[in-house]
């Protein structure tokens, strides 16, 4: 019989999000403007994208507050950071931009307001990622969402 909670469990325990490439930009704008603006970009030039963790969570099961927009992208260029005034920065940002090292991160992704959000076990995963508050926000958004649809 499968067990979907103790398969979750497991996927947690091997799954890091720091495995895709991670890197940390600043903007003047507040998390869900850059959140927005960003959104806004990929659609405009249908580059594949999905918020992800706080962000993506914040969207569909809003559990706690954040302060950094979490975001996988891919191929996005120098010409959109540019007009996203985005500052790559080593610490202190307010978005953490994912390249996925493999596409299944955009599986099961539905749109929320005209923005792309991550699969609820994507969020799930990624938000066990965080120290402090990541593990608070993906248990409330487990016990809302992900156990409910099993």
């Amino acid at each position: 019989m499968i067990e979907p909670a103790a398969l979750l469990r497991e996927w947690v325990r091997n799954y890091d999000y720091r495995k895709n490439e991670v890197q940390e930009y600043y903007s003047l704008k507040s998390v869900i403007d850059i959140e927005n603006a960003l959104a806004a970009y990929c659609n405009s030039r249908k580059i594949k994208y999905a918020l992800t963790g706080f962000s993506g969570a914040a969207r569909i099961a809003p559990a706690v507050r954040y302060k950094k927009a979490m975001v996988y992208a891919a191929d996005l260029s120098e010409e959109a950071f540019s007009e996203l005034s985005l500052k790559v920065v080593k610490s202190g940002g307010n978005l953490l931009l994912l390249g996925p090292y493999d596409d299944g991160v955009f599986y099961g992704s539905s749109k929320v307001s005209e923005v792309m959000v991550a699969s609820e076990i994507q969020l799930y995963l990624d938000l066990q990622g965080f120290r402090g508050r990541g593990e608070e926000a993906a248990e409330a958004l487990y016990e809302r969402i992900v156990e409910k649809a099993w």
